[in-house]
């Protein structure tokens, strides 16, 4: 037997571990594959296979790059081991690959390409979203055998244990911001890494309707397009270059009959658990721009000592209409209109309108 009991042993204490420092997983993944005789191991979700969700040890870097550059994830031959992942929780070649597919098949030959030859995979996690431990040995290895087997069988218990104390982490992780954002009287929608609704709180509950709504665990909009843009940011969001230039940025706006729209703002979620093992890995913010432009008069008021109609024309100004317009819409003269500035003036410390303008803007930021 190649494994080696007592460095397993320490290796998945070092699990547990991990399972408070999420940074540990790839030095345990390390740990483990050498405590196994292995070549190289990796943790792997069984479904939404993507290269951020990937903990590997260094060995097989180069392979996971042609794993997803030639569109494995998408094809990949050990899937057939699922059902019995869940039956048995381990799943090694033999078992549901022939011995002509193991040396013709091209996964096969691809694996053999990087010197990969033998596996057996644990499954763990929740069945709904399965987490898979995978051990790859060389072509020359040995399969693993029955006693190993039986060994790698029984170290599924740890970690089941090391991925519930994460997310249940996690999920207290998100209670705790979700109640902050009620604090701070922002409305949070968290989602997970299938861009699936975790948490709603209180404001953004009071937001939802039947412009904007949460179904079957999905933000949607009554409007096709829009739910297509929240989708097209939450998956920004989850992808590795969520930053960089080919990323879709910026709000999403949902149209509201008769009423300002709201505005959706998406942002990926910090922290060290490891996506494969978050609650939420994601949030959106939603501003009732309506209510924000109702709030403006008054703050704007209690900020400069403004009278009603001062603040009502500052706001105007804020948003760019001229003050010939705006003694229009207010039904009074220009001259009259012309005096208020005069006194909003002298009571922001201004001199120009621009200032307005910019004044007005970070007011707004503070709403």
């Amino acid at each position: 037997m190649k494994i080696d009991i007592q460095k397993l042993d320490q290796a998945l204490d070092g699990a547990i571990e991990a399972a408070i420092d999420g940074s540990l997983w790839h030095g345990v993944v390390e740990d483990i594959a050498r405590a196994t005789g292995s070549y190289g191991a990796n943790i792997i979700p069984v479904t939404e296979r993507a290269p951020g969700l990937i903990i590997a040890s260094d060995s097989l870097g180069g392979v996971f790059d042609d794993y997803f550059s030639d569109g494995w994830h998408e094809n990949d031959l050990r899937l057939r081991a699922l059902p019995l992942l869940l039956r048995d929780g381990t799943a090694c070649d033999p078992q549901y690959t022939s011995r002509d597919e193991f040396e013709q098949h091209a996964y096969y030959r691809f694996l053999a390409k990087h010197g990969i030859g033998r596996s057996c995979m644990i499954g763990f996690s929740m069945p709904s979203d399965m987490l898979v431990l995978t051990l790859n040995r060389k072509l020359e290895q040995d399969f693993f055998d029955e006693e190993e087997v039986a060994v790698l069988g029984a170290m599924r218990d740890r970690l089941m244990m090391s991925s519930a104390i994460m997310r249940a982490a996690s999920r207290q992780k998100t209670a705790g911001m979700a109640e902050a954002f009620e604090m701070a009287g922002l409305a949070a929608i968290f989602f997970d890494r299938f861009c699936k609704v975790t948490t709603v709180n209180g404001p953004a509950e009071r937001l939802l309707g039947g412009d904007l709504q949460v179904s079957e665990r999905e933000l949607r909009s009554s409007r096709r397009n829009e739910t297509r843009l929240i989708e097209e940011r939450m998956r920004a969001v989850l992808s590795e270059d969520w930053l960089g230039q080919g990323a879709a940025h910026g709000p999403v706006f949902i149209e509201r009959p008769g009423l300002r729209p709201l505005v959706l703002r998406l942002q990926r979620l910090g922290g060290n658990f490891p996506d494969v093992f978050a609650h939420s890995v994601g949030v959106c913010l939603v501003e009732d721009s309506e209510a924000v432009a109702r709030s403006e008069p008054q703050l704007l008021r209690q900020m400069f000592g403004l009278t009603p109609t001062e603040a009502e024309i500052m706001v105007l100004l804020g948003r760019g209409m001229r003050l010939r317009d705006i003694a229009e819409v207010k039904s009074i003269a220009y001259e009259t209109a012309r005096s208020h500035l005069r006194s909003i003036f002298t009571k922001t410390d201004t001199g120009r309108q621009a200032e307005l303008v910019a004044l007005v803007a970070n007011v707004r930021a503070r709403c």
